[in-house]
């Protein structure tokens, strides 16, 4: 997810809905999700076998215990629902990734026949920024067309991965779908280039005046309810380049990196799978069936705190839920780790 160089060689939701008699959003409420409010907290979360990567989707709302900066909470709003997704998938467009790139686009274009008819699909590119192919469309051909644009484009620019983070999230709360999953699907190779004035230079002549900080992407990411998920293909260019950069004391200077991808996908408990050229449309399609079948969890916190605290999220698995599952030391819950109120 970066130019190649021969030198180098969380948070949940805030809400606001129309609520019932008890306060509390009924099943109608929840998937018409309109703006943040300070009423009731949402979040998704996955359970999975992490050794087989089966989901478990067999839990109820007793099975969970869940906490808001070390206190206790009682989820109010529990449910298993499979709601319609706004995807966007974002193809890497950096030098690295060029030789993935017609199989990442011919496995997306195959999985739009995996999505169900209420999902909708966006198409962006990024590399020092991000373009938008195609807005948000319920419209296959529209998308696959897109998807075929993206598999064919070409830049000398490198990633500079806050800002398209920033970017994808601002592009990601267009969604038409109300209630709708949003999902950023980043196709990489999970590279990306160090921010400074060196790279800005050489490879970041078409990025912004203003390149977003990790802070601010991330601050963004958190108040948005976006859950970041990637397929990460990586090439033996990729891994040539990365090992050159290991052993090359300007590595930072010229910008070999890795992990931010993954990092930001954690921070809302989104899967990341890796994947080869062959493998790409199944993968994809796994990938899909895991953003959607997630549970929904929602509570009214019972500590007031300042409006723009962060607060620290835990949910987990009551030690009862985990009797009659298999490989029950294999099994995990993944959720954003925190929101802004």
């Amino acid at each position: 997810m970066r130019s190649v160089l021969l030198c180098a060689a969380m948070g949940a939701c805030w809400y606001k809905y129309g609520y019932g008699q008890d306060g509390v959003p009924t099943q109608a409420d929840a998937q018409s999700t309109i703006r943040v409010s300070a009423k009731f907290v949402m979040l998704d979360a996955e359970v999975e076998n992490k050794k087989t990567g089966k989901l478990i989707g067999t839990l109820k709302s007793d099975d969970f215990v869940l906490s808001e900066d070390g206190v206790p909470q009682h989820i109010t709003y529990f449910s298993h629902d499979q709601l319609p997704l706004s995807v966007i998938f974002l193809f890497d467009l950096t030098q690295s990734v060029r030789p993935a790139l017609a199989s990442l686009g011919g496995g997306a274009r195959e999985v739009l026949g995996h999505l169900k008819p209420q999902d909708e699909v966006a198409v962006m590119v990024f590399s020092s920024h991000t373009e938008l192919l195609q807005s948000f469309t319920t419209d296959r051909s529209l998308a696959a067309d897109a998807i075929g644009r993206a598999s064919n484009m070409k830049t000398g620019e490198g990633t500079f991965i806050h800002e398209s983070m920033y970017e994808a999230v601002d592009q990601a709360m267009k969604s038409t779908a109300p209630g709708s999953r949003k999902v950023l699907v980043w196709l990489t190779d999970g590279t990306a280039n160090f921010e400074n004035s060196h790279t800005r230079k050489t490879m970041g002549r078409e990025a912004p005046a203003y390149l977003h900080t990790k802070e601010e992407a991330t601050a963004s990411l958190l108040r948005s309810g976006v859950v970041v998920s990637a397929l990460i293909d990586r090439t033996a260019e990729t891994d040539a380049v990365m090992v050159a950069a290991d052993v090359n004391p300007f590595a930072m200077f010229f910008g070999a990196r890795m992990g931010d991808i993954r990092k930001y996908a954690d921070l809302t408990g989104g899967p990341v799978l890796n994947t080869s050229k062959k493998e790409v449309a199944d993968r994809l399609a796994e990938l899909i069936d895991q953003l959607r079948g997630r549970y929904t969890v929602g509570y009214k916190p019972t500590n007031a705190k300042p409006e723009g605290t962060f607060c620290k999220l835990e949910l987990r698995l009551k030690p009862e839920a985990y009797e009659g599952l298999l490989d029950r030391q294999d099994v995990v819950v993944r959720t954003r780790n925190g929101y802004f109120r």
